[in-house]
């Protein structure tokens, strides 16, 4: 069962910006509404929202198929299980074309700090016959 890995580091500063320059437009684009109420939430939300954004770059360096067109950054979403632990969850039209290429469970982990926020993503792929 072949693995892949993908990972994206953003600084905070551009997050940040890009949230105050472009306000909801911006997190709409990206995030779900699940995400932005769960990162709203944090002390410091610019933090919590570039470590999603590089999750979600780094789930999409991992899926092992063909994009046509612009991703749908919305249809990668990073939620918490029970304990709080990240995970991902896809929808729509990506989830489909990741279930016909193999794709299992996409694991993910999420760091940040004052200045960067990183994230690596996991994933195993089945043997798919056409």
């Amino acid at each position: 069962m072949p693995v892949g890995v993908g990972t994206d580091i953003v600084t905070v500063a551009r997050i940040a910006a890009l949230m105050r320059d472009r306000g909801m437009a911006f997190l709409e684009r990206w995030y779900t509404a699940r995400e932005i109420d769960y990162c709203s939430g944090k002390a410091v939300p610019s933090r919590h929202f570039a470590a999603r954004f590089a999750a979600k770059e780094a789930v999409a360096k991992v899926l092992p198929m063909a994009w046509d067109g612009p991703l749908p950054w919305r249809s990668i979403e990073i939620i918490n299980d029970p304990r709080g632990a990240p995970s991902v969850s896809l929808s729509g039209a990506l989830r489909d074309a990741a279930t016909k290429a193999g794709v299992g469970e996409i694991m993910v982990s999420l760091s940040h700090c004052d200045e960067y926020a990183t994230a690596c993503a996991l994933v195993a792929v089945a043997g798919v016959t056409g």
